[in-house]
């Protein structure tokens, strides 16, 4: 299970930063399209936007699961099941909510290093 999801963490950050490239090879002069976002924004800061609101939305939903987990842990009235039930909810919330900011973190850090402007 845990290789799957590293699995779908990593092909989702590559998939994500593959127009990222593009843009990049673009504005050093490999050629490209016109900008449609205007003469004062690129592509790269579109991408830097799009990430920020998926990694926020994605970090709602894992807090969203951990209190889930956390509601059904003090409702399951001592039956194991429940309590075993509850406890890998919080569990695996709480590892991607990790694997999460991890991934950001080092998505950002990324940018910094091609200098790419992250302010959002």
């Amino acid at each position: 299970m845990f290789k799957k999801v590293c699995l779908i963490l990593f092909s989702t950050v590559f998939l994500l930063s593959l127009p990222l490239a593009f843009t990049l090879a673009a504005d050093a002069g490999f050629g490209g399209i016109p900008n449609p976002l205007g003469p004062n924004s690129s592509f790269a800061e579109l991408f830097v936007r799009i990430i920020n609101w998926i990694v926020g939305i994605a970090t709602t939903l894992a807090v969203l699961m951990v209190v889930i987990g956390g509601i059904q842990y003090m409702i399951s009235g001592g039956n194991e099941d429940k309590i075993k039930s509850a406890r890998k909810t919080i569990q695996w919330a709480l590892i991607g909510l990790i694997i999460l900011l991890m991934s950001w973190s080092l998505l950002r850090a990324l940018l910094g290093i091609l200098g790419v402007s992250s302010s959002s």
